[in-house]
């Protein structure tokens, strides 16, 4: 387990820059909220901070963070460059400074602050908000809360529903300490990605499985809290979601906001009233401010303007408080002008506009006329041009910049005036602004754009409004498309990310609007590339689809943008759903439409598509014609896309044994990776240099390589950590897992699959990404405590779910796991009936590469049943075949077995003749156990092995299906 912060630092906060480390709740923060980052890194952090200014060696680091583990020196440069990350974000200096063959420095100032307090330490809640008046609901709503109970704190807009609900759950903190998780629903217009929004919001991978079941799954059986924020637009949507996870989740706990009832059985409804008032005609500043609706005025006023409140004031900010109900957004809304008109002008204003109120909807509830009157007096205290931004600004969903404000605003507008109302506006606190990465973005509050479409719709000038919120944000991908090949991906990633939220809006009034079918259609289009970026493919595919459907009325079929949304449809279905056949009919669609159109780069992103397809269904010969192809088009028309061909022909070419052909291919794709002016690495959906790498590492291993091929793996693992793809990080975790486990590097391989169920990454989507962590479970579940029923059903139900993926490639080795892990377990029978299935397997689809292991598990069966003879036999065939690959690791193995045969049948007999030349083949790995095996073999020379290969193949050592 990771190692514990000291005593001394166990209740300390230090702050630096924009960060804060709270070490009681093992806590980073940038700018008050939480990051996300993993335990070991926060003792590493822990450790140069106590230690800020002074060199801490590698030995002592890795001691705070693996106390009593053995870890290679490799773990602690994955987790100081995650760091890094995290904190030198937009920073030309490390703060965590290298000092070459000694250790690390923590090279910024420190400041050590107070003891952490009762600072919750959640993962993706917000942070802690300042109460006024609301002490008596928080602790309500936090006594109702507990597993398997549902609360909705229930009110009008601006009441204050989310500050109480996240307050709430703050003091929940013990009984759900790092186990909740804040989902904001205005985050979408759409009810249908309610799933998503949940999946995506608590970084479960939207994979084959349905979004809400991932959530399920990775909740888990732990008491866990949800606070689900603004429900009351995707009513409907949010309740059968909630519904639905609570009846499988009995310990989980939700906790919702809306403005009305989700009516589900289980549902506690807290109605939140408003603020008290002091009652008309109070005399005194003292005696006013003990009541909350006036403490929250005069908070607000003296934060934002620097306000004093008198005796003189008294009165007339108590009529207000009173006038306003006790709304706390009204309140703060009003708070925001007092500086520039005074208590008693914003009074007079403020009567003048509920005169006005009464020929409002008589329909409304009263609180809801009392805020919309109040948001109407605010707008109105804007100049015009103002007011007409604030508007137009209201359409968008996420931070927007100048470039969007001049896109939205009116088409007869002058641009400076618009940067000078947009500037304006944030100086009033209309608009929240932020700097990323040196360039100023805006966001309006909820409740303000909410109360701005209303007006917007009134005003009738929605319709322009919104297509010009569309095109912009179509634009605006459309460009970004252009330089996806120039800029890294994290770069790339930083500057569009944002727009995401704009999309789904832009996308949602598209398909109301019949006549701008063919916007949406060119927006999916455009959005393709972000969700591909973002591995956010089950919404892409959902997207891609309907846009699909539409193309015929569009009159588009057979044209560019069919062919750009069958590719996507492909990637995105077989990443998402698995080796389904509408993913193979999409790719061959799009590669006949390249074809007719002459499209290269759609062309060669097809072919690619099918390969991938024909490789992982278990077709790796047929994989090689089409690629040869692939080489053929790309070097006359697109040689920039040479390296993808190649890498996925590497690994056609190690699953048909061709094991040296293909580490050439994958060391010249190494060679070029770290080359000048090498293409961007991530063009046809997977970062390829990672991949090519952990491949490369597979191919190490098995040729009799195996410190080498952990030593490229640990790297590769780390440059996809960098890369900060999801989908690649997901394929490399598992590629350096398997070596991990064939090496008996049992430490690593728990570290790897770790890391693919709960990705480093939030947004991990690889369908088989799952499957494979609990295939690799199980093999550990059996090497820590033998061959269990619990760890051979884990293989068992891994190897249903792949194949029921069409996933077949590499399923024969994964059999042969699951027979040798039956045969110590003494199940013989199905033992022999599932090598026997592995073997056919394996010769149907043209896998060589695991043959030699398959029939060595087979002769210790066969050996097992008494059948000496056979298994000598069988054994001396995997001898061959792995000779004949060039597999020296699955020979040595073999050999290991065929000897400690004849030891055990023929007393007096020499191994030496046969295993001495294998054993002088191995340059490394000596401390590995089919090494020490066979060393231990051939110093026993004849008739008994020596007594530390007795040791190593006594049953408690034996190997139990461990890869």
């Amino acid at each position: 387990m990771p190692g514990t912060s000291s005593d001394a630092a166990s209740e300390t906060k230090y702050a630096f820059g924009r960060f804060e480390l709270d070490t009681r709740r093992r806590l980073l923060l940038r700018d008050g909220e939480p990051i996300r980052v993993g335990s070991r890194a926060i003792d590493l952090l822990t450790v140069l901070i106590e230690r800020a200014g002074e060199t801490v060696s590698k030995q002592d680091l890795m001691d705070r963070a693996w106390p009593d583990v053995f870890v290679h020196e490799d773990n602690l440069k994955v987790n100081i460059a995650g760091l890094r990350r995290v904190l030198d974000r937009g920073g030309r200096t490390s703060v965590i400074a290298t000092v070459p063959g000694r250790g690390y420095r923590f090279i910024a100032a420190v400041e050590r602050a107070a003891p952490a307090g009762e600072r919750g330490g959640f993962d993706v809640l917000p942070a802690p908000p300042p109460l006024v008046g609301r002490a008596a609901d928080v602790a309500t709503v936090a006594e109702r809360l507990g597993p398997g109970r549902l609360v909705t704190v229930l009110g009008a807009g601006g009441i204050g529903k989310t500050v109480v609900a996240v307050a709430a759950a703050h003091r929940l903190v013990d009984a759900f300490a790092d186990a909740a998780a804040f989902i904001d629903l205005t985050k979408i217009s759409d009810g249908a990605l309610v799933p998503a929004i949940f999946a995506s919001t608590l970084g479960v991978a939207t994979t084959g499985e349905e979004p809400l079941a991932g959530v399920a799954r990775v909740l888990g059986t732990r008491p866990r809290l949800l606070i689900v924020d603004n429900c009351e637009h995707v009513l409907s949507a949010a309740a059968v979601a909630i519904e639905q996870l609570m009846r499988g989740l009995p310990n989980l706990a939700v906790l919702a906001t809306s403005r009305e009832p989700l009516r589900l059985r289980e549902e506690r409804v807290y109605r939140l009233d408003t603020l008290a008032n002091a009652p008309g005609g109070t005399p005194t500043a003292s005696l006013a401010l003990s009541y909350p609706a006036v403490e929250l005025f005069v908070t607000r006023a003296a934060e934002r303007a620097g306000y004093v409140f008198t005796d003189a004031d008294a009165p007339v900010v108590a009529e207000l408080c009173r006038r306003l109900d006790g709304m706390p957004l009204a309140i703060e809304l009003a708070a925001t002008q007092t500086a520039a008109r005074g208590a008693v002008e914003l009074l007079t204003m403020l009567e003048d506009r509920f005169r006005l109120l009464s020929y409002g909807p008589r329909q409304a509830p009263p609180r809801q006329q009392t805020l919309l009157a109040t948001l109407d007096w605010s707008y109105n205290l804007l100049p015009d041009d103002e007011a007409d931004l604030l508007r137009a600004l209201a359409v968008f969903m996420g931070p927007f910049d100048v470039e969007g404000a001049l896109a939205v605003a009116q088409a007869d507008a002058d641009p400076v005036a618009v940067v000078d109302a947009l500037a304006r506006l944030s100086a009033k606190c209309l608009l929240v602004a932020e700097v990323r990465n040196g360039v100023p973005f805006y966001h309006l509050l909820e409740t303000t754009r909410a109360y701005c479409l209303e007006r917007v719709e009134r005003s009738g000038e929605g319709e322009a409004l919104f297509r010009r919120h569309a095109e912009h944000v179509c634009a605006l991908l459309e460009r970004a498309s252009l330089d996806w090949m120039e800029r890294p991906a994290r770069e790339w990633g930083a500057v569009h990310d944002r727009v995401l939220d704009d999309l789904r809006a832009a996308l949602a009034w598209c398909r109301r609007r019949p006549a701008d079918r063919l916007l949406g259609i060119r927006l999916t289009i455009a959005g393709s590339l972000l969700w591909t970026h973002l591995s956010q493919l089950a919404e892409c595919r959902v997207h891609v689809a309907r846009a699909v459907a539409d193309l015929d009325a569009a009159g588009l079929a057979g044209s560019t943008a069919e062919m750009q949304l069958q590719a996507a449809l492909a990637s995105a279905t077989m990443y998402t759903r698995g080796l389904v056949p509408e993913a193979m009919d999409a790719s061959r669609r799009a590669l006949e439409l390249a074809g007719q159109l002459g499209n290269t780069e759609f062309y060669l992103r097809s072919l690619k598509t099918l390969a991938t397809y024909e490789n992982l269904s278990g077709k790796p010969a047929s994989v090689v014609s089409r690629l040869e192809h692939f080489a053929q088009v790309a070097e006359a028309e697109d040689p920039f896309a040479l390296p993808d061909g190649e890498r996925l022909l590497a690994i056609a070419e190690y699953y048909l044994g061709r094991f040296e052909s293909s580490r050439r291919r994958l060391e010249h794709l190494m060679q070029q990776a770290r080359g000048p002016g090498g293409v961007r690495s991530t063009r046809f959906e997977i970062e390829r240099t990672g991949v090519v790498g952990c491949a490369l590492a597979t191919v190490q291993w098995l040729t009799g390589l195996p410190d080498t091929a952990m030593r490229t793996a640990a790297r590769m693992v780390e440059l996809s950590l960098l890369s900060g793809h999801e989908l690649s990080l997901s394929n490399t975790l598992a590629l350096a897992c398997q070596v991990a486990l064939w090496a008996g590097r049992y430490a690593e391989a728990e570290r790897y699959r770790d890391m693919l169920d709960e990705p480093l990454c939030p947004h991990d989507i690889d369908f088989w990404r799952r499957p494979f962590a609990l295939y690799a479970r199980g093999v550990l579940a059996c090497v820590r405590s033998g061959p269990s029923v619990e760890g051979i059903g884990m293989i068992r139900r891994a190897i249903a779910d792949l194949e029921g993926a069409n996933l077949l490639l590499r399923t024969p080795h994964y059999l042969g796991t699951l027979a040798e892990a039956l045969a110590a377990r003494g199940t013989l029978d199905e033992a022999a009936d599932t090598i026997a299935l592995a073997l056919d397997r394996a010769r149907i689809q043209n896998e060589r590469w695991c043959v030699p292991e398959l029939l060595r598990i087979q002769g210790t069966i066969e050996l097992a049943h008494d059948r000496a003879d056979d298994a000598e036999a069988t054994l001396l065939s995997a001898l061959g075949l792995a000779d004949e690959i060039g597999a020296l690791s699955w020979q040595l193995r073999a050999a290991n077995d065929l000897a400690m045969l004849w030891v055990d049948r023929r007393r007096g007999v020499d191994v030496r003749p046969m295993l001495s030349p294998i054993v002088g083949l191995c340059t490394e790995g000596f401390d590995g156990r089919d090494f020490v095996v066979a060393t231990g073999l051939i110093g026993g020379g004849t008739g008994r092995a020596s007594r530390h290969a007795q040791r190593q193949l006594s049953p408690r050592n034996a190997r139990t299906g461990c890869g």
